[in-house]
């Protein structure tokens, strides 16, 4: 992705890795057909022979004159992700693959110009094994902070939910998530709740958007002249600007999630507001267009 620039705001992509994802599994209520008919603009996004959507994990980094915010910390590097739990085992062939794992995620960093060190703030849009690996890092059999100067801000029910779901004997996976990604970070003092105090300077705006899970959040930047948004897991690929209704088997709350879609997307359409999602692959910035009586995801 080039850099997306927003008045003396920018936003620039560090790539953790980019997967397959069978369609029918990401979308249980989906008719692959679906993809047929919008194939002039999906093919970048999805795999017609494999029947596989293109998932990228990447993060973000805001970077304003003051401080430098990186969004989602994507999966992370030695992470124990094999549970014992019933819900583990029903999803096992979408997650084993990322248990003790390695990827050139801090290379990529250091390749857009930054060091763990010169992070100020590390938001996570939601609690999700693939959007909180990189809080910690592994470092003498210990997990610590990867970005020691960082504040990490968590929303408040999005904590509770984790905290909640960490002690429940049939979602093991879950309590090894919040164990190595998550208390690690509390522990050190680095964490801060999400409050409407919370000021990340001109230009940057929360925007609580609770159905994927209980707590997410969404990022709007905006200029004088330019406006992005980064929608964390509203969606979670572009088939969904043209079908908001369809949630993934991964939200929490299908009704409230699909709400939050639509109102989303019917927002963003025909604007020229830039959608940075968490997991579009390729170029992955876009804008939504309307063509006819459909929409579009128009890479820029």
């Amino acid at each position: 992705m080039k850099t997306q620039r927003f008045g003396d705001i920018s936003v620039q992509k560090v790539l953790d890795g980019v997967e397959n994802f069978k369609a029918v599994i990401a979308f249980p209520e989906i008719d692959l057909e679906v993809f047929n008919q919008h194939k002039n603009w999906i093919e970048p996004f999805y795999d017609f022979a494999k029947k596989t959507i293109r998932i990228s994990m990447h993060s973000y980094v805001i970077s304003t004159p003051e401080i430098n915010i990186i969004v989602d910390t994507c999966i992370g590097n030695d992470k124990n992700r094999v549970g014992n739990g019933p819900i583990y085992k029903a999803n096992a062939d979408v997650l084993a693959h990322w248990n003790l794992r390695e990827s050139a995620y801090l290379q990529n960093l250091n390749n857009i110009g930054l060091r763990a060190e010169d992070i100020d703030y590390v938001m996570c849009t939601h609690l999700h094994a693939d959007h909180v690996g990189w809080n910690t890092r592994l470092e003498n059999n210990r997990w610590i902070p990867t970005f020691p100067n960082a504040k990490y801000l968590f929303s408040p029910d999005e904590l509770a939910s984790i905290s909640q779901e960490s002690n429940n004997p049939y979602d093991q996976y879950t309590k090894l998530v919040y164990e190595d990604s998550v208390l690690p970070v509390i522990e050190a003092g680095q964490s801060i709740l999400i409050d409407n105090g919370l000021d990340l300077g001109k230009g940057i705006h929360l925007l609580p958007t609770p159905g994927h899970s209980p707590g997410h959040y969404c990022i709007e930047i905006e200029s004088v002249k330019h406006k992005g948004i980064l929608t964390g897991d509203i969606l979670h690929n572009p088939i969904q600007v043209n079908y908001p209704g369809l949630s993934t088997m991964f939200c929490a709350d299908k009704t409230q999630s699909n709400e939050q879609r639509i109102k989303l997307v019917d927002q963003l359409t025909d604007t020229e507001t830039i959608v940075l999602a968490a997991h579009f692959c390729g170029s992955t910035a876009g804008r939504i267009i309307s063509n006819n009586d459909s929409r579009e995801f128009l890479l820029i």
